[in-house]
């Protein structure tokens, strides 16, 4: 185990944007919305965690989320922010700063640098400091910063507020902005960051001869979980096995079972190992799909939320454990095939626009998109702290997987819930017809690359 400052942003407290900070024409804010027909309002049949509501308790407005792990450390509400809804309030423009007249303090600004409060910024930034690790390299390499000449007025600029530099689409929160940093301590930092000038100037101080406290020659390690559909090695499997196999031959409140239209679970194989169902082997690779009935994109955890209630009388509410395992279950029969979406259908293909929008589109009190992690332009392919991320264009999503560090069964939208809340984002419900959408442009990035389900990732 290594010493010194652990870097996460999973811990790290948020800031809610005084309205001081900003000018009354930015409190009057305007409402964007996605471009295109959107489906029309949907009552969500999602567990109640993963609804999110926004409720008073104790005079207070709070988001409900789900109780485990991250989530139940997150307590803020953020319904002042955009999210990912068709139609979302407009986070104020950028906006450009004079430095004020302060003296900075480097030793503070080294400390404020690293520290979990206020970003952190290592989590993007390799500094020349040996006790921080991991640190991460989707921005600049900062350890000769000092040595490019910029003006301390340029630095503050880019710290308080990037996007009147660099455009809307860069990746770094505006962190002056949002309260995140006060002007003092911008100051301070851009008075550390212009000491880094690098030992001989322009050249990165060797601090350590350790590769893999350096972020730019770290090894990148794919964690080995062993066999995904070995039920001995995957509890995932075991869950499934126990929850939905019996619920599929278990008829309903309508009399009605699974196996009465779709056939019985025949004898296991290599890719499905809880037994195969002949009527659905591509369903896993053809979701999501457009339902005409219900005017949106639907996976299948969607769909078996309102199909299931309306055969069998089951109700098997999205984001719950028996909608997460039956899919599992329906989802691993498709094992081994490509993804195939309907992309000849013009729904289909509008579904993957709007998501192209939402993936694009920043969002919550930090400001980040999708694309601000997982595509070239942000931070693919590159280390956040000690976390690699994922490129939108190498496949992302195989769910629903076994999370191993919250021993638990998580579908995508669980995942993307879960990614908003960090980034100080109310959530939208799991089921919502623009996660469904998000979900569609993803899966057409990786038209062609293998179903496979269960897996599991930490």
């Amino acid at each position: 185990m290594r010493s010194g400052v652990l870097v996460s942003l999973f811990s790290l407290p948020l800031l809610l944007m005084s309205s001081a900070l900003l000018t009354a024409e930015e409190q009057e804010r305007d409402v964007q919305r996605v471009e295109g027909e959107i489906p029309p309002p949907w009552e969500s049949r999602a567990i109640p965690e993963s609804q999110g509501r926004v409720v008073e308790v104790d005079g207070e407005r709070v988001q409900m989320r789900y109780q485990t792990g991250g989530f139940a450390r997150e307590t803020g509400n953020y319904e002042d922010y955009p999210t990912h809804a068709y139609e979302t309030v407009t986070f104020p423009g950028p906006r450009k700063v004079e430095m004020p007249a302060l003296a900075g303090d480097a030793e503070r600004g080294h400390e404020l640098f690293r520290s979990r409060d206020h970003g952190p910024c290592v989590a993007c930034h390799l500094i020349p400091d040996p006790e921080v690790w991991p640190m991460g390299n989707v921005g600049p390499d900062m350890r000769t910063y000092g040595h490019r000449e910029m003006s301390d007025e340029q630095i503050y600029q880019i710290i308080y507020d990037p996007r009147a530099v660099f455009g809307t689409d860069t990746p770094m929160p505006p962190l002056g902005l949002i309260g995140v940093l006060s002007e003092q301590e911008i100051v301070d930092i851009v008075t550390y960051l212009q000491q880094l000038t690098g030992d001989p100037p322009g050249t990165p101080e060797d601090v350590t001869d350790d590769k893999q406290w350096n972020p730019f020659t770290r090894d990148v390690v794919r964690p080995d979980y062993g066999d995904p559909l070995d039920p001995f090695e995957n509890p995932g499997l075991s869950v499934t096995e126990d929850v939905a196999v019996p619920l599929w031959d278990a008829r309903g409140p309508k009399g009605q079972s699974c196996a009465d239209c779709h056939g019985a679970l025949g004898p296991a194989d290599e890719l499905r190992p809880l037994g195969v169902i002949a009527t659905l082997e591509d369903v896993g690779a053809r979701y999501p799909r457009w339902f005409d009935d219900h005017e949106r994109m639907m996976s299948v955890e969607d769909f078996l939320a309102v199909h299931s209630p309306q055969t069998t009388g089951h109700e098997l509410p999205a984001q719950g454990l028996e909608n997460i395992t039956m899919s599992v279950l329906v989802r691993m029969q498709a094992n081994g095939q490509p993804y195939q979406l309907e992309t000849d259908d013009p729904n289909v293909q509008a579904a993957i626009d709007r998501g192209e929008q939402l993936f694009h589109r920043p969002v919550g009190q930090r400001q980040h998109a999708c694309a601000d992690c997982h595509t070239e332009r942000g931070g693919a392919d590159k280390f956040l702290g000690g976390r690699m991320l994922a490129n939108v264009n190498d496949g992302m999503i195989n769910h629903p997987y076994w999370r191993t560090n919250e021993q638990a069964l998580w579908d995508i939208r669980v995942r993307m819930q879960w990614c908003m809340t960090p980034l100080g984002t109310n959530y939208l419900p799991g089921d919502s017809p623009e996660y469904a959408d998000l979900e569609t442009y993803i899966i057409s990035k990786q038209q062609g690359m293998e179903v496979l389900v269960p897996r599991q990732a930490h």
